[in-house]
């Protein structure tokens, strides 16, 4: 799954849930839908930058993992770490 893909998937997932929790709990409309686009954006931004992760590690060589939890866990210096690493001595596909 490229990242497009994801992000595009994000956004759809994230305002159906961001709009449908809201609805059932009683809110109206408007308020869902607000709620749905910034639940949307909040989702498709955190997945826009993993994913971002994921495609510097697999450029440089390394596992699509290593670029996810290096994210994931250390935010922006883990995506300095992926920058600053050295291309790996042999490709690997993951």
């Amino acid at each position: 799954m490229n990242s497009r893909t994801r992000i595009i998937l994000a956004l759809a997932l994230g305002f159906i849930v961001g709009l449908v929790i809201p609805l059932v709990n009683g809110n109206d409309f408007p308020y869902a839908f607000k709620t749905g686009i910034q639940f949307a954006l909040l989702l498709g931004v955190i997945v826009a930058i993993l994913s971002w992760g994921m495609d510097i590690a697999v450029g440089k060589g390394y596992p699509n993992w290593l670029g996810f939890v290096l994210v994931l866990i250390l935010n922006i210096i883990g995506l300095i770490i992926l920058a600053l690493l050295p291309p790996a001595s042999q490709p690997r596909t993951g």
